[in-house]
């Protein structure tokens, strides 16, 4: 399996206020006779229902989990079915034979690649191994269209993929639910070479806006998943977290939020990390930007093509490095180290920060200052990191260090910001 990035790009947080009015009236006063002059009190206006893009994040997410007794329902065999974590691990270890069709791979493929948040439940089933999932999580991605692209993929698989070719004979026996306000479905069980009653496992999937749910669990011996009723159930809960979201922006609009932009003559010690940039660099510029922008800043260029550009500060204090998308735009804003084999040794003191978070500090700092992220643990690499994104697709990543996992006292080691719509899709080919 090859998973490809082909470049794209695109971009939308909220508060409202309430005010109260107090009205007395005298006791002893009589009471006023009917007035033909009296006008009718005008009744109070509903807000316009909000009509923006369907864009869930951090807690919201849990919305898109059907509850422990619709599990418990579709898989009676489900026990201690979990709360939803804000936890995610990844493998990410890739390789593996050949498929053949190749869309296939997509039914293989860790669906939680390139996702920006989760919330995850969890179970156990009787057949359970160390190698068994049995969990659902509903991932938030770029926007709607990255979301499309990779429902797209699936349901391709759906249709090619009864009988296909991975190291032996597969089959994957689905369904696919008709498409209902915008939530698209289809769910099955997988047999890994079913001629020798090989491993199987069941799948579901639901698409809604920004947000795929994934299904994944073991079965027990001889005791199918109704497929038609996973699907209705993943759509169905999907519908009604749609209702809930949009009734949620309803009330509360989403607002442009403004962010500080840093002046290029002052320390870098003072320049902000937001979703847009870093200090006077804006994601969405190209490295020619950068170095306008900068003039008096050493540059380092890339050992390799796509590598990274270092920018270091006149005085030599601190520095980072920036990643661009096929398009040529930065996509990608880092200071410090993303692992602890880098090593940079960054001087949180003398380097840029976010909402005074930086690298030094404990990770619990982060978590205060932008609650509601995930925590991501990558199981091949080891390293540890807490995101945390908004609606627009922008991402701030607080790398940690692995010696301390996910205590919530490990050492942010490096700060990311990425605008991750100007990211490719996963494709499977």
């Amino acid at each position: 399996m090859r998973v490809l990035n082909h470049g794209r790009g695109r971009a939308a947080l909220g508060v409202i206020g309430v005010g109260a009015l107090l009205a007395a009236l005298t006791a002893c006063a009589p009471s006023p006779g009917p007035s033909s002059s009296s006008s009718p009190t005008p009744e109070a206006s509903s807000p316009e229902p909000y009509s923006g893009p369907v864009a869930f994040v951090g807690d919201e997410l849990s919305w898109l989990l059907p509850s422990a007794e619709d599990i418990t329902a579709l898989i009676p065999s489900a026990s201690e079915v979990s709360a939803p974590s804000d936890a995610l691990e990844q493998t990410s270890d890739g390789g593996g034979p050949e498929f053949a069709p190749a869309i296939c791979g997509v039914l293989f493929m860790e669906q939680s690649l390139d996702s920006l948040g989760t919330r995850t439940s969890s179970w156990s089933m009787p057949s359970d191994t160390e190698y068994s999932f049995n969990s659902i999580i509903a991932m938030q991605f770029a926007d709607e269209a990255h979301v499309a692209a990779r429902m797209h993929q699936l349901e391709r698989a759906a249709a090619e993929c009864g009988e296909f070719d991975y190291d032996g004979l597969n089959t994957f026996e689905s369904v696919v639910a008709k498409e209902e306000d915008g939530v698209r479905a289809l769910a099955g069980t997988m047999n890994a070479d079913p001629a020798s009653d090989g491993w199987r496992v069941f799948h579901g999937f639901a698409a809604v806006g920004n947000t795929l749910v994934h299904l994944r669990t073991s079965l027990p011996d001889a005791e199918p998943i109704d497929a038609a009723a996973a699907a209705a159930l993943l759509q169905a809960t999907a519908i009604d977290a749609k209702s809930e979201l949009i009734e949620s922006l309803t009330a509360t609009p989403p607002t442009g939020a403004t962010e500080p932009v840093g002046d290029a003559s002052t320390p870098w010690a003072e320049w902000s990390i937001t979703g847009t940039g870093i200090g006077p660099i804006r994601l969405g510029e190209t490295y020619d930007d950068v170095v306008a922008t900068l003039p008096d800043a050493a540059v380092t260029r890339p050992a390799y093509e796509g590598g990274p550009w270092i920018f270091s500060s006149p005085d030599g204090a601190s520095s980072l490095s920036a990643t661009a998308a096929d398009s040529g735009a930065i996509s990608d804003i880092t200071v410090g180290a993303v692992s602890d084999e880098e090593g940079t040794g960054t001087d949180g003191a003398t380097s840029p920060h976010a909402l005074d978070v930086r690298i030094g500090d404990p990770v619990s700092s982060a978590v205060s200052a932008f609650p509601s992220g995930t925590r991501v643990h990558v199981v091949s690499s080891g390293q540890w990191a807490y995101f945390v994104a908004d609606r627009a697709g922008r991402l701030l990543i607080f790398h940690t260090t692995r010696e301390d996992a996910d205590s919530a006292e490990a050492r942010i080691i490096g700060i990311t910001t990425s605008d991750t719509t100007l990211r490719g899709d996963l494709t499977v080919e």
